[in-house]
């Protein structure tokens, strides 16, 4: 039965990997490219010009990661656009085998979080070349195994202890990834960016009312350490004094506004 279950849990997890990789597929053609393969009904902005000149960047550092890391397939979607409720501030990652999407909210391509830009993306390049979803997989299924066999041969107090262990031990492997990735930002962007990045994310956390808040930093604690943590090991990471200057980095978009999807720069979805 233990078997069973791992193996129904690593296929089912397998399977929605696969199809939200092909999701983000379709999801690039119905909102990066919206923006970025159609030009504007009207004489393009300074503002629009400068966020397709961006994008167009960030999708040739993508072609060059995938040729550097023999990916067949890296994808790029807004998720804000992609999802209506979905948040500009967003970023994830997925990999399944050789392909591999990236989700990025609007915000950080401009106007106003343009200089995070580049940490962020790293981040998840970072998740993407680690594997850290696969390997996810195949850490929840032994965990479905242990968790199982304890429940059927162990009294129910050691058996509540022992899932109660394997899912610290599942959160201290999320939480390693997590300054991985952080660690590739810091040898990538330089150590400065990354530490704005989440001392910026910090600010916007304190924005929030208390509940909301604490609610937060609860349900993401299970895979992401708090925003102290990353600018502390941000600070002590094993990095160049002075990295090469990045290619997404550059100056800032020309006017502050709203992000891209407020303001309907996307052609909509």
């Amino acid at each position: 039965m233990a078997v069973i279950a791992s193996w129904a849990w690593a296929v089912h997890s397998a399977s929605d990997r696969r199809t939200q990789v092909s999701e983000g597929f379709r999801a690039q053609h119905l909102t990066w490219n919206s923006l970025l393969r159609t030009g504007p009904l009207n004489a393009p902005s300074p503002l629009y010009r400068t966020t397709v000149q961006r994008m167009q960047n960030i999708e040739r550092h993508l072609q060059g990661v995938a040729r550097a890391h023999r990916l067949q397939r890296l994808t790029i979607a807004f998720s804000d656009g992609w999802d209506p409720t979905g948040d500009g501030n967003e970023a994830a990652s997925l990999r399944d085998g050789r392909r591999a999407h990236v989700w990025l909210g609007s915000n950080w391509v401009g106007p106003g979080d343009t200089d995070h830009l580049p940490a962020v993306l790293e981040h998840e390049l970072g998740h993407i070349l680690r594997r850290d979803n696969e390997r996810s997989t195949v850490l929840q299924a032994v965990g479905v195994l242990l968790t199982v066999l304890a429940a059927a041969w162990l009294p129910l107090t050691l058996a509540v202890l022992v899932t109660a262990a394997l899912r610290l031990l599942y959160t201290g492997w999320a939480w390693h990834s997590e300054l991985a990735c952080d660690a590739r930002a810091v040898r990538t962007c330089g150590r400065d960016a990354v530490i704005a990045l989440w001392r910026r994310n910090t600010d916007l956390l304190s924005t929030l009312p208390q509940p909301a808040r604490l609610g937060l930093v609860l349900r993401s604690a299970t895979t992401h350490p708090p925003y102290r943590l990353r600018i502390w090991w941000a600070q002590r990471v094993n990095a160049p004094a002075a990295p090469g200057i990045h290619p997404l980095a550059g100056r800032p978009a020309p006017a502050a506004g709203p992000h891209l999807y407020a303001t309907g720069l996307s052609g909509g979805h």
